[in-house]
């Protein structure tokens, strides 16, 4: 709750400096921006304690983060290449025989664009779209055990999938920009379990803090 209320008032917050800042043309220009956001995950944390020792199972939080790279070949028309991660899930036991630690990671590479509308907008300083992009979905598992004997185990999973989605760019100024955008998430199952789940399919909310360059059309 407390991050859905800091996100919503980050939102507010720049959509008063977009609608105060002078327009900017981007055709051409380049984007390199930073993403955090929610994924549909959930906290879900549980610990059991028991003879044997003690259990602990961290579910993941759903915070996403990431990386992504821009470029805008008109002003209603933009490329996009990004990464992101989120920690699925976190699971350790301490017993007799030592400690086991079990980690997983769900990374996404996407090749997207956006489409921006409509035209009366493309002179302003706020800026929808409509977001779409495709690319693999990699799962990683670590699992180490620290005993008598150090053993590490790890696995990798990867799937197709891509994204569907809308938002709204707030310009601040000819060399920052700012975007708040809902995907859903689509992807196809592992074939074995990553952090408990096969398949990770759903919304995310995602905020964006991005530095424009470039010298544009002229």
């Amino acid at each position: 709750m407390n991050t859905a209320k800091t996100t919503l008032a980050f939102a507010v917050l720049f959509v008063a400096a977009a609608v105060s800042a002078t327009a900017q043309s981007l055709e051409k220009r380049h984007q390199i921006e930073l993403r955090l956001g929610l994924w549909n995950q959930v906290n879900n944390v549980r610990t059991d304690v028991g003879a044997g020792g003690v259990s602990t199972s961290v579910g993941g939080s759903g915070f996403l983060g990431g990386l992504a790279y821009g470029h805008w070949l008109s002003e209603g028309f933009g490329l996009r290449v990004s990464v992101g991660a989120m920690a699925a899930s976190v699971d350790t036991e301490i017993d007799g025989s030592g400690v086991s630690t079990e980690t997983a990671v769900i990374t996404q590479l996407l090749l997207g664009m956006r489409y921006y509308f409509p035209r009366s907008t493309y002179g302003s300083s706020v800026r929808p779209f409509l977001a779409a992009g495709v690319g693999p979905f990699i799962g990683s598992q670590v699992a180490s055990e620290v005993g008598a004997v150090v053993t590490v185990e790890a696995k990798t999973e990867s799937a197709i999938g891509g994204e569907l989605g809308a938002g709204v760019d707030f310009l601040l100024g000819r060399h920052f920009v700012t975007s708040v955008g809902v995907v859903f998430a689509l992807m196809t199952d592992f074939q074995q379990p990553i952090g408990g789940s096969d398949n990770y399919s759903g919304p995310q909310l995602t905020i964006g803090f991005g530095y424009v360059f470039g010298r544009g059309s002229s």
